[in-house]
């Protein structure tokens, strides 16, 4: 989702509110500390307001404006390319310095408030260090230096780097809408520096009460008036001790929710995927460890989705049953033995609709005949196993769709199969199509099912006497004015007498000896027009 056209200002408007709210609390608390904690004996170290403080402070002033400027500069291309994008409308993609600029947006502005920080603390060291006839303290200098140049300024940096990636995290998804972050050469603040990070900042003030408070200490037992330090000692500790606590409690917070909210949106998504939401997608706000967390699962997800989507072609082209075995087990050519029932049906006088009708009209019939015919089947507990032309064949009790009743179910699928043709038949008359009708024959036996075919193509399939059998019955049903044939072995294993009635012995195409069949009750067959 894009950005609105007034998000892009707001975004730009925090991040100069960061930077100011962090450079001026960094500023007020050191002119506090210079000016009211740290005491020299009989005096404080002040900051002077007088030529050279004035001549400091436009020093620093031009150092600002000059930091703004370059920082501006460099990262001129990427604001108006992301302006132009936040607006909506077609924008061309961001190029590969854009991309850079925009993750190492948080380090620019880091590195050039420590530079005006450095600037500072030797435009104020000085300042404050000049004597009356050029006299330079080189001690103030130094304590000076040391306290604006390498402790407030490398603290205030920090904050701003990680106040300013937060806010601009959840722009980068604009730069990067393929989601891959890592592969940018970018500086990248792993989770390892920020916890070192963490540390160091959260140690410096006690670091710094502990050889402060050892340095007045020493200075307090050689002073002629030891309990007039006192208070410098105390108000020495207190500061240390507030400012170090607020600190390591706002960089504590900014990291961790700069940790703990990728892991909890992770979290989300990966129990929306458990429940077999594919759709979900991460978005990737940083580089980092979790950044590359991130693009792995959406990475993941798409690999999920793909074979989803083969899995469901993968279906369309062989059963369900077929697929779900070859995913799960491989395949391979072989077969096992088994007893199964074969359901056998096809269309009658189908060669000679193909002369009156239509090939299109004729493909769309066959795929709405197909598909009654093969949720009859499924509805049985039966597997669609082939379609050939105008025929269909299905198999009950195979070791994919095991089931000990496969005969009942393969006669009771036949009695649901001209039920569902009577009317689907009823809608043919409506749409002014030509109607159908259908031959079935069902037998019982011993089958070998398994994938039979070449080295580079398969097919799972049922050999064995029991489906030449349904076959052969299929073909006599129109001789026998029958809808329905019923081998003798499906009929005692189905015990259906309700259904079936025996016609008797019959000769079979292929039989040396005549086979006992049994047809579907009229009461059980609905007429077929």
């Amino acid at each position: 989702m894009k950005p609105s056209a007034r998000h892009q200002p707001d975004v730009r408007r925090r991040i100069a509110w960061i930077i100011m709210a962090a450079n001026g609390c960094g500023a007020f608390l050191t002119v506090f500390y210079f000016s009211n904690v740290q005491f020299e004996y009989g005096g404080k170290l002040t900051v002077r307001f007088d030529l050279g403080t004035l001549i400091a402070v436009l020093l620093a002033v031009a150092m600002l404006v000059l930091g703004n400027l370059v920082g501006r500069r460099r990262g001129a291309r990427m604001w108006d390319w992301y302006l132009q994008a936040s607006q909506g409308g077609e924008y061309e993609p961001a190029t590969p310095d854009i991309r850079q600029a925009a993750l190492n947006m948080p380090a620019y502005v880091s590195r050039t408030t420590l530079g005006m920080w450095v600037f500072a603390g030797f435009a104020f060291g000085f300042a404050n260090s000049l004597g009356p006839h050029f006299t330079f303290n080189w001690d103030v200098f130094g304590m000076v230096l040391l306290g604006t140049s390498c402790i407030a300024g490398p603290t205030t940096s920090v904050l701003v780097y990680f106040a300013c990636e937060r806010v601009w995290r959840s722009e980068l998804d604009l730069f990067f809408p393929d989601g891959v972050l890592t592969d940018v050469p970018a500086f990248r603040m792993t989770v390892r520096r920020r916890m070192l990070i963490l540390f160091v900042v959260s140690a410096i003030p006690l670091l710094l009460l502990a050889a402060l408070s050892y340095s007045q200490a020493v200075e307090i037992a050689s002073a002629p008036q030891p309990e007039a330090l006192l208070p410098r000692l105390l108000r020495l500790e207190l500061f240390l001790a507030v400012v170090g606590v607020t600190v390591a409690i706002v960089l504590a917070r900014t990291l961790g929710a700069s940790l703990v909210e990728p892991l909890e949106t992770l979290g989300k998504h990966m129990s929306a995927v458990r429940e077999g939401d594919l759709e979900r997608r991460v978005k990737v706000t940083s580089n980092d460890e979790l950044g590359q967390l991130a693009e792995g699962f959406n990475a993941m997800l798409d690999g999920l989705r793909r074979e989803d989507v083969i899995r469901r072609l993968f279906s369309l082209y062989v059963t369900p049953e077929v697929a779900e075995h070859a995913i799960e087990y491989g395949a391979e050519r072989g077969g096992q033995l088994t007893e199964a029932t074969i359901l056998f049906v096809d269309i009658r006088s189908f060669t000679a609709m193909t002369e009156r009708v239509e090939p299109g009209v004729l493909i769309a019939l066959l795929n709405r005949y197909f598909d009654t015919m093969s949720k009859v089947i499924i509805k049985h507990g039966g597997l669609v196993n082939k379609f050939g032309g105008d025929s269909l064949l299905a198999v009950f009790g195979t070791p994919l769709n095991p089931t000990s009743d496969h005969s009942q179910r393969a006669v009771q699928a036949a009695q649901g199969l001209l039920q569902a043709l009577e009317r689907f038949n009823r809608n043919q008359v409506r749409r002014g199509e030509p109607s159908l009708r259908v031959g079935v024959g069902v037998a019982t036996g011993q089958v070998l099912a398994g994938n039979v075919g070449s080295a580079e193509r398969l097919e799972y399939t049922v050999i064995g006497d029991a489906v030449n059998l349904a076959s052969r019955l299929d073909a006599m049903t129109k001789d026998l004015d029958a809808t329905v044939l019923v081998s003798e072995a499906t009929a005692a294993a189905a015990q259906a007498p309700e259904l079936l009635q025996p016609i008797g012995q019959v000769s079979v195409r292929g039989k040396h000896k005549p086979v006992r069949v049994y047809a579907l009750r009229p009461s059980a067959s609905p007429p077929v027009s």
